[in-house]
């Protein structure tokens, strides 16, 4: 069942998950209800009103308090896109488990930020900012170690779990040993000249160490597929995730797309080993310059493959605008194009109770901009 939705601020009740996806055209959220009032947030962006990372702003819309409800913050890699605001939210969040990829843990990053961000360089982009100040949390919250450290995040481990009567688990699937030592050759190579100011962490080529997590509630399983890309070789990226799973393992119900519907994170064995067949499927846009993700293509790709299929906004980039006439003009004279990230932002937001058949529908509720693929496929056309 789907709606446009107009009741955004209704909580889940206390026995229903709840997968909420945000995406504007540069960035992303998630934010789930594991039952029983325990929260998760994995990656962060800006609600364009408030201006607040989205969950917080959503937080406090339905009367949650994050510092009591927020068990585990989730970064799954380092994009500025999927990273905004997450120290914000992180202080708030006071007794959260804070996680992110195992390649932060490395001396050859540790070294490799100190390079990007030592005395003589700028301050760094919302990369290199977001995770000073979560390292700098942490080491509020364990004053007792030299070491504050994150919970780092690697194939098939355990990075939160409830027991009792619902019982929950937040499994991490990646990165693999390989991809770790891949990312880590790949920032060494990315090392500043030593006369160079720089002002964020470089965006690597390939997202090999993007955290993909498995979260499982009873038997309801939802695969959040970060920015992981499948890669040649099949110990890095989305087949070394495939080639661990065993041949009778459970497969998830739902699906966050990863890397925004592009077709380099996409694969049939993705779709026939992890997931069931025609499983529920939702995705954020990306919007930067040229860059348009999903395509028409992508969005169709998607939604042949899935049972229901949604977009959290449309990937269209909008045209500048200032309310100075002059600056307006000048910039037009001046650029051959100019676009500025879309004002357009939405929230799905998916509800089942735990005790519901893992195959039945899930309530969907649209907000803001959110549409069906299927709507969007046909107002492309």
């Amino acid at each position: 069942m789907a709606s446009s939705g107009n009741s955004q601020e209704v909580p889940p009740e206390s026995r229903e998950l709840e997968v909420s996806i945000f995406g504007p055209g540069f960035g992303e959220c998630v934010v789930l209800h594991l039952g029983g009032g325990h929260w998760g947030v994995v990656d962060s962006c800006l609600d364009p009103g408030s201006k607040r990372p989205a969950a917080l702003h959503y937080f406090q819309s339905i009367g949650i308090n994050a510092e009591a409800s927020v068990r585990f913050v989730v970064a799954t890699h380092w994009h500025d896109d999927h990273i905004q605001g997450i120290s914000s939210l992180f202080q708030e969040a006071k007794t959260a488990v804070f996680a992110c990829t195992e390649a932060v843990g490395k001396p050859e990053f540790s070294e490799v930020l100190a390079a990007w961000t030592g005395t003589r360089y700028l301050a760094g982009g919302s990369g290199v900012d977001e995770l000073r100040a979560v390292l700098t949390e942490l080491k509020k919250r364990q004053p007792a170690t030299r070491y504050p450290t994150p919970k780092l995040a690697s194939a098939n481990k355990v990075l939160w779990e409830l027991a009792g009567n619902l019982s929950a688990t937040v499994k991490a699937l990646s990165p693999s040993d390989a991809a770790v030592m891949a990312t880590m050759a790949q920032l060494r190579k990315a090392m500043p000249k030593f006369s160079r100011a720089r002002r964020r962490l470089p965006n690597l080529t390939q997202n090999d160490a993007s955290v993909v997590l498995s979260v499982r509630v009873a038997d309801h399983l939802t695969l959040l597929g970060a920015d992981l890309e499948v890669r040649n070789d099949r110990g890095l990226g989305w087949m070394a995730i495939v080639d661990g799973i065993g041949s009778g393992a459970a497969v998830h119900q739902g699906f966050k797309v990863a890397h925004h519907g592009s077709p380099n994170a996409d694969h049939d064995e993705i779709w026939n080993r992890l997931l069931m067949p025609q499983p529920w499927a939702a995705t954020t846009p990306f919007v930067s310059g040229s860059v348009r993700l999903p395509s028409v293509t992508d969005c169709r790709r998607i939604f042949n493959r899935a049972r229901a299929s949604y977009l959290t906004a449309p990937p269209h980039p909008t045209k500048f605008r200032d309310p100075d006439r002059t600056v307006e003009r000048t910039v037009r004279e001046a650029t051959i194009s100019a676009h500025f990230v879309p004002g357009k932002y939405g929230h799905v937001r998916l509800r089942k109770r735990v005790d519901e058949p893992v195959d039945g529908a899930w309530r969907v509720e649209m907000f803001g901009h959110a549409l069906k693929l299927e709507d969007y496929l046909a107002s492309a056309q």
